[in-house]
């Protein structure tokens, strides 16, 4: 019997098999590890040493084989930077004036980087120093510099690892200078307790046809414990509100001539979450400690505004409004019932006066009320939009909150009348989203001009269980949304005797 041979037959699941070990070695042949650092390159001088070969006047080339190593702390991500990113290592920081656009695929915040700065020249841009790819002629004298070219970028920035560490370093304005060394130049700091000035708190980060400078300030000498901060009318924020609270802010620090800049990254560096500071414009939060908590307005003209009450203008039902612009001599100069100048004013309370009480009289009297007449003026926010706000710090363990004050209607000049209705609502958290209107008694709050009118009407609001154990910050707002109606001056309106009260 002849037998079938198999010498030359190979199964197809062993060809199957032999291809899936090569493929797989191959795949492992080829697999490129993670980019760790740069071991072929070392640093050998600092920031502070190349900045040290600068003193004034033309750009300094740089001759010899210096290397720099530092750590990406700003970027152009979101548009803040342009053209440049910041670089700094323990003992400074510098901008790199670089050709093109979106370093930050390659360059993010965070990523180690060595520079080979032979060949580069070390300027100012009004103080601020910088690493360019050359001399800009027409500003040579001043120190300016040109971009690294984009062919030349590889031979001189080589990438290394990211992610590095980047901690802030917590500053005051007095310790920045604008000294052409000064340490904190162009490096990543952190300013604590700081707001944005009460002026601009209505504005975006930047402007729609130019760049924003915008004023941050400290709570103590405020006059002087201030900065700019700069912001590009590009970057991808620019038509953001600023941020309305206090609390702490990173950022580059630069100068431009005498005039101290900071610089975000993006609006994750503004951390204003916390209460304002007390001013005569407001602050504060309301603390519910005791029941009850009352407030009143006697010492308006020399303390201003109690801790947690607010004047604000711009009010709607899905914003709290912005800080009032416009208050009669921070509050120091008493304001007769029937001036009629519009903006938030320190009233005589009607408690134990008469409507025909004189202007002598209502300036002589201790008891006082935060009032507010209205404009029809857009730029004033007054109709609509005027508004006495309170803020409580929040209602952890209490229940059942109740509010009352007294609304009243000051200027009992004869008129042919002119009403505003006022209502009561509440929002929660720092920057509500939306407003709540709760019911009162009396249903209807109006205010009006003229006819004879002059009253002190008692208000209650009950909150119910709305408010109960709320661990966050609690708005509530005495606010005029709706126009007003009829004809002639606005009224004089008040507020006083405030009280929370709670179970």
């Amino acid at each position: 019997m002849k037998l079938t041979t198999c010498k030359n037959w190979i199964s197809p699941l062993m060809i199957l098999a032999i291809a899936g070990l090569l493929v797989v070695s191959c795949q492992k042949k080829f697999e490129e590890p993670p980019l760790t650092g740069a071991p072929d390159v070392v640093a050998n001088t600092s920031i502070k040493d190349i900045k040290a070969r600068y003193t004034g006047g033309n750009p300094v080339e740089i001759t010899d084989d210096v290397i720099l190593e530092g750590i990406v702390s700003c970027d152009d991500k979101s548009g803040n930077y342009y053209q440049q990113i910041a670089i700094q290592d323990a003992t400074g920081g510098i901008l790199l004036r670089m050709a093109g656009s979106n370093h930050y695929n390659n360059f993010p915040v965070g990523r180690q980087v060595f520079v080979k700065c032979k060949g580069l020249f070390l300027g100012q841009y009004n103080g601020t120093l910088q690493l360019g790819g050359g001399v800009d002629a027409a500003y040579a004298s001043q120190g300016g510099v040109t971009l690294i070219a984009n062919n030349l970028q590889d031979q001189h920035l080589v990438k290394g690892a990211l992610n590095q560490p980047l901690v802030p370093q917590v500053v005051t304005v007095a310790q920045l200078t604008t000294g052409l060394q000064d340490k904190y130049v162009s490096t990543l700091v952190k300013l604590e307790g700081f707001e944005f000035s009460a002026n601009e708190l209505s504005k975006n980060y930047a402007d729609d046809d130019q760049s924003g400078n915008r004023i941050i300030q400290g709570c103590t000498n405020p006059t002087t414990n201030r900065i700019t901060l700069r912001t590009s009318n590009y970057c991808n924020f620019a038509t953001r509100k600023v941020a309305q609270g206090n609390g702490e802010i990173i950022g580059i620090y630069s100068f431009f001539g005498s005039t101290k800049q900071f610089t975000i990254r993006d609006t994750t560096d503004v951390r204003f979450t916390n209460p304002r500071c007390p001013t005569a414009a407001g602050g504060g939060t309301i603390s519910l400690t005791t029941s009850p908590v009352t407030i009143n307005f006697d010492a308006l003209g020399t303390s201003g505004l109690p801790a947690g009450v607010y004047i604000k203008q711009d009010a709607s039902s899905t914003f709290i409004g912005n800080e009032a612009t416009v208050y009669n001599g921070n509050f120091n100069t008493p304001t007769a019932w029937n001036q009629i100048s519009f903006g938030f004013k320190n009233f005589a309370s009607a408690t134990g006066l008469a409507s025909t009480a004189t202007s002598t009289v209502q300036s002589a009297s201790a008891n006082r009320a935060l009032g507010a007449r209205q404009t029809g003026t857009a730029t004033a926010g007054g109709d609509p939009g005027y508004a006495f706000a309170f803020q409580l710090a929040n209602t952890t363990g209490k229940s059942n909150l109740v509010l009352e004050f007294l609304l009243q209607s000051l200027d009992a000049s004869t008129g042919t009348g002119r009403t505003t209705t006022w209502r009561v609502d509440y929002g929660i958290g720092d920057d509500p989203a939306n407003f709540t209107t709760v019911a009162s008694t009396p249903a209807t709050l109006t205010t009006t001009f003229g006819t004879g009118t002059f009253a002190s009407t008692p208000v209650t609001v009950n909150f119910g269980n709305t408010l109960n154990n709320i661990s966050q910050k609690i708005w509530i707002r005495v606010v005029a949304l709706t126009s007003t109606t009829g004809g002639g001056n606005r009224p004089s309106t008040g507020i006083d005797d405030v009280k929370f009260s709670w179970n």
